[in-house]
């Protein structure tokens, strides 16, 4: 279907700044796990892990607030009353943590807390700031179907970002220390500060976000800020429970980068190694971040077709395909991937929970696709629902499996939360929204391609360069034989 090659097309150029960001950002995880301790990844990883919630806050559910409230013929008004809602919070969200740093900072990392991580806690507030008010105007790139422009920023401040941290982390440290470039030391010493260490990592952040500022000035300038009550009040109920949905999805997706040094007795080295490691198995929200982008404008522009439920059936049918294609490429993979990004052989102790996260993050992409039916229907407490039965999933799981089998619990903890929340959200959706999804093909693909993931962890040559070879032609095979299964359905869509 011509609807279908659009959202392909729409996706791969999402997909563009998204993978290219991820890929980049790997990057980062290399030059992180080489520079720092296993403890010190576990401070960041903690104050990320919070900073995903609070911009859960600050946006409050504006943007879907916004696609559904654009497609009601009200996009001027939308925009600057979704606007003005996110600007506001992300002020006062931003005051209130600056202002309370301390007590922010014992409270969120607890008693390894030093006044050191005051400053910290204050470049997280800016951060969310410029995270929380350019979120409208790069929505309104995604409703504009402008994802080349969406792409182009997103890319220009990923490489302003690791540009930073490269100067901050590697070069500036050697002109200091008098290592090279000895010409510049003066001017070094006057920004670089030796005594910071993974503030670095933040103050890049912060200055990386800002480039977007005079990147997105055309939308910026589109802004009328003002409150209607007539506007505000629907975009309000709409939004609400979308907010207390996010919050509980923070605790099925980021809990378990938290309470990892709370509930095993690794403590924060602990925590160090299972967010790293969970970096590697988050490749597979590559392709949901980039599906998502594309996905969430393009269900509510085709759901008046009658031809509607069909196409969404397709539409999960091939993601779960190419989703499964990603997490036995680089699962079979994984032994000389990682090394390229866990740089410290400590870091690379888990590597047995890729493939478990990957799957995991699978069946988020699975809700993301089944879930759309109770945003068309202006039914989104129903999401609430379900993410609530997925948060309680994953703070049992963690709170229960974590101290049986260490991170082996919060990867499982993964699946289960996700897994629920897809069953409750399609026994439900099909009262409301029935789509004729083909499930036993999916469970098929499944069982298949994960019993060959399982197989490759016992299947190993004595020559490195065969062995490698080997494990990269088994997604190539497997690739032509979906396709070679899919051809009829594949050329099918094509023709229409």
């Amino acid at each position: 279907m011509s609807q279908l090659r659009a959202l392909a097309g729409q996706t791969a150029i999402y997909g563009l700044s998204s993978i290219l960001g991820r890929i980049i950002n790997y990057f980062l995880v290399g030059l992180h796990t080489s520079v720092f301790l296993m403890d010190e990844m576990g401070i960041v990883s903690e104050v990320y892990g919070s900073v995903a919630l609070l911009l859960i806050l600050v946006t409050f559910g504006m943007e879907t607030t916004f696609f559904r409230f654009t497609t009601k013929n009200i996009g001027s008004s939308a925009y600057n009353t979704a606007s003005t809602v996110v600007i506001i919070t992300s002020l006062l969200v931003a005051l209130i943590i600056s202002q309370n740093a301390g007590a922010i900072g014992s409270f969120v990392i607890g008693p390894i807390f030093t006044d050191k991580l005051i400053v910290i806690i204050q470049l997280v507030a800016a951060i969310i700031l410029i995270d929380g008010i350019t979120a409208l105007p790069f929505a309104k790139l995604r409703i504009e179907n402008r994802p080349v422009y969406f792409a182009a920023a997103k890319i220009i401040a990923i490489l302003a970002n690791i540009t930073l941290q490269l100067l901050f982390l590697i070069i500036f440290p050697a002109i200091y220390n008098g290592e090279y470039l000895t010409s510049l030391k003066p001017l070094i010493d006057s920004i670089y500060n030796p005594n910071l260490g993974i503030e670095y990592i933040f103050i890049a952040n912060l200055l990386s976000n800002l480039v977007l500022i005079p990147l997105l000035a055309k939308e910026f300038l589109q802004i009328r800020l003002g409150l209607k009550w007539e506007t505000l009040k629907p975009m309000l109920y709409y939004a609400m429970p979308l907010v207390i949905t996010g919050i509980a999805g923070w605790f099925v997706s980021d809990l378990d980068k938290i309470v990892v040094a709370r509930w095993t007795e690794g403590g924060l080295s602990n925590q160090g190694v299972y967010t790293q490691t969970f970096k590697l198995g988050a490749l597979m929200m590559l392709a949901i971040q980039a599906f998502r982008y594309a996905a969430e404008p393009f269900f509510f522009s085709q759901s008046a077709d009658n031809q509607a439920p069909e196409l969404f059936a397709k539409t999960l049918h091939y993601f779960v395909i190419f989703a499964l294609l990603l997490l036995l490429a680089v699962s079979v993979n994984i032994d000389w991937i990682a090394p390229l990004f866990l740089r410290k052989p400590e870091f690379r102790t888990a590597l047995y929970l890729v493939p478990i996260i990957m799957y995991g993050k699978l069946l988020f992409g699975v809700y993301i696709n089944i879930s759309i039916w109770f945003k068309l229907k202006d039914k989104t407490l129903f999401g609430l629902l379900f993410t609530v039965i997925g948060a309680i999933v994953a703070i049992l799981g963690n709170y229960i499996l974590l101290p049986l089998i260490g991170i082996l619990g919060s990867a499982i903890s993964i699946i289960l939360s996700y897994l629920a929340m897809t069953i409750a959200c399609y026994l439900v959706g099909k009262k409301y929204f029935p789509v004729p999804y083909r499930f036993m093909p999916m469970i098929f693909y499944t069982v298949f391609f994960l019993a060959i993931v399982v197989a490759s962890f016992y299947i190993h040559f004595d020559n490195t360069v065969l062995d490698v070879a080997f494990n990269i032609s088994i997604p190539v095979v497997m690739l032509g034989l979906v396709y070679l299964i899919e051809r009829k359905n594949i050329l099918k869509t094509i023709d229409k």
